[in-house]
């Protein structure tokens, strides 16, 4: 995995280049302009699965535009199929990689994306373009100014991750406890996954919701273990009185013209998990009423079955405890 992000990276500075120079940039422009490639989700905390895709994120000085990135120069006229695409775009080189498969470009989206796959690994690609004129390695991502003048696409390209990094380092008070926010949330995507809770589309809960529940469990726990904190978890959100917000810090507006999440602009929102980043917002808009009560029924569950092997283990300390109820797949079809 870190070999194809290098070599990924080293093709979207090629192709940077290559657009200064194209658009007729001085020398020494074209040096300076850099670019850099970021990841975010499961694999920047470290708790993807094997087969799990990385989302990454390459973040271009203004000299690159969308069209640039995608090449689209002649649009079909015949519905699904693609125009003819410059040879010269990110897309184009991508998609005649050698190692590179599964290539769907999605141009028409919300948040532009390529997908594909590099050396069998399934890579998700969106594009940020800054309001400068060099990315430079040292490049802060983190620092709210580089918001600064960007476009709705580039801002929810760049929030993911800002906000993975930002709960990453409110969770990173010391390397023991960070362990322990890993653990945690290994065992809640397991979880959510095995009853049926694991898509933030359908109204549940996704990666960057678990992220933001345990990141919230660990601030309230610091120094728990991983066992009693994944108790804590399903503590915390069993007794949760929604639609009460979820923050792990309080939402700031930095000047930039977003708009940030409020409690007056929350109406609505069955279940608000606000992301810590700037601009806030909250995560779990699709969550409804129905979605909301299943979920806690699950929350329920969790806790009985974990307070239960707490009980266990303090009758007696020296057995193995049997956390396979806990992820017991869901009997979705018998209830409905």
């Amino acid at each position: 995995r870190e070999r194809v992000l290098n070599r990924m990276g080293e093709l979207c500075r090629d192709w940077i280049r290559t657009v200064c120079i194209k658009k007729g940039l001085s020398t020494d422009v074209v040096n300076v302009a850099g670019g850099q490639l970021f990841t975010s989700g499961s694999y920047r905390l470290g708790v993807h699965e094997p087969g799990a895709d990385i989302d990454t994120i390459l973040v271009s000085p203004n000299a690159c535009q969308r069209m640039d990135f995608f090449g689209t120069t002649i649009l079909s006229t015949v519905e699904g199929e693609e125009g003819t695409r410059d040879p010269t775009s990110l897309a184009e080189r991508i998609r005649t990689h050698p190692d590179v498969t599964n290539f769907v470009p999605v141009e028409s989206a919300a948040v532009p994306i390529l997908t594909f796959d590099w050396e069998g690994i399934n890579i998700d690609l969106l594009f940020a373009r800054l309001n400068t004129a060099s990315v430079p390695p040292d490049f802060d991502i983190d620092n709210d100014a580089v918001l600064d003048g960007a476009d709705g696409a580039t801002e929810k390209s760049l929030n993911g991750p800002r906000v993975t990094n930002l709960i990453a380092a409110l969770v990173s008070g010391t390397p023991q406890r960070y362990q322990v926010f890993l653990t945690v949330v290994r065992c809640v995507r397991k979880w959510a996954k095995a009853r049926g809770l694991y898509s933030n589309k359908m109204g549940y809960w996704g990666g960057v919701n678990i992220n933001i529940g345990v990141a919230l469990v660990v601030q309230l726990y610091p120094n728990a273990c991983g066992a009693s904190l994944l108790r804590k978890f399903f503590l915390v959100f069993k007794t949760w009185r929604w639609p009460q917000p979820l923050l792990l810090t309080k939402p700031h507006d930095a000047g930039y013209g977003l708009p940030v999440w409020s409690v007056a602009t929350a109406v609505r929102q069955v279940a608000p998990m606000i992301t810590p980043a700037y601009p806030a917002m909250n995560s779990t808009l699709a969550v409804s009423r129905q979605t909301l009560q299943i979920l806690q029924e699950e929350f329920n569950r969790g806790h009985t079955v974990v307070d239960q092997l707490w009980k266990d283990y303090q009758k007696n300390p020296a057995q193995e405890l049997n956390w396979n109820t806990l992820f017991e797949p869901s009997d979705f079809f018998i209830n409905y």
